[in-house]
């Protein structure tokens, strides 16, 4: 297990609170919204804030969505980027044999969380501080690269997708997580923006201007099997966790985080927030 270091950690605001909680022993390795099942009448199965592990679960729920999107296979290369607390990859190690593992991330604070991290399986675990948009390796590198929850945080969309082709082998796998933003009359995009940079910053292109992550995909034409799942309803029920009633009625309006997470949750109830899994494969080098 390795560690590497380049350049000056930068992080979105609100990990700054989950890497205290992760040391205080309330919260685990998933930094996500995680995955809930859904009834036949449009509610979460197993969702109750009374039971203390249901969250956990909906996380590593949609860790498992997201491999299954990937048709993993011992003995790969993967590349996890923005890996959070190596939440993924823990649980890639645990069904992997003879698997090289690695995950980067912009923050050393949660690489060195990352580096406690002891492989089960004897997979090779390689954590190193990198820009998603220059990636620090060299051409066709990867089978199978994840982002999960991280591409709206990126200086630009556009440049994370191409370094993404570029260390991928071709027919190596893509899987993501988008968060794609809708306008709206109700307010000024420009007072989104500031609620949400405030909070969740950096979100450099909050409306997808430049093209959400699948229609950047299509119109490269350097991938095929271009794959989309629509799981806002299934991410939904999250923020009864990570805006609880609690922080609704008291600490709002002087918490920038619990400002930007209830407007998170505003728009994704009013169907203005759409969360994504998309898959594509690399397509033969030109």
């Amino acid at each position: 297990m390795t560690l590497q270091t380049t350049s000056e950690p930068r992080s979105p605001v609100y990990f700054d609170r989950m890497i205290d909680a992760f040391h205080a022993g309330t919260t685990g390795r998933h930094a996500h919204l995680g995955h809930w099942n859904l009834r036949d009448d449009g509610t979460a199965d197993d969702y109750g804030t009374e039971d203390p592990n249901a969250f956990a679960r909906a996380q590593s729920r949609l860790n498992s969505e997201v491999i299954r999107m990937a048709s993993v296979a011992p003995g790969t290369r993967i590349l996890d980027v923005a890996c959070g607390f190596g939440g993924l990859i823990q649980t890639l190690d645990e069904l992997l044999t003879n698997a090289d593992l690695t995950g980067i991330n912009i923050d050393i604070r949660q690489l060195e969380i990352c580096q406690r991290l002891p492989s089960v399986n004897d997979n090779a675990l390689r954590w190193q501080e990198a820009d998603a948009c220059d990636l620090p390796f060299a051409d066709a590198t990867f089978d199978t690269l994840f982002c999960i929850e991280a591409m709206f945080h990126f200086a630009s969309r556009d440049q994370f997708l191409a370094e993404t082709r570029r260390v991928l082998k071709p027919g190596g796998v893509l899987v993501l997580t988008d968060v794609v933003l809708l306008q709206d009359d109700r307010m000024p995009s420009f007072c989104f923006d500031a609620i949400l940079n405030d909070g969740y910053g950096p979100w450099p292109d909050p409306w997808c201007e430049s093209g959400d992550a699948t229609t950047l995909l299509k119109s490269s034409g350097n991938w095929t099997d271009i794959a989309r799942i629509d799981a806002t309803q299934n991410t939904l029920p999250s923020y009864g966790y990570i805006a609880p009633q609690h922080v609704r009625d008291h600490h709002a309006p002087n918490d920038v985080a619990a400002r930007s997470a209830l407007l998170l949750q505003w728009l994704h109830t009013n169907q203005l927030l759409r969360y994504e899994y998309v898959s594509a494969t690399v397509g033969a080098k030109s």
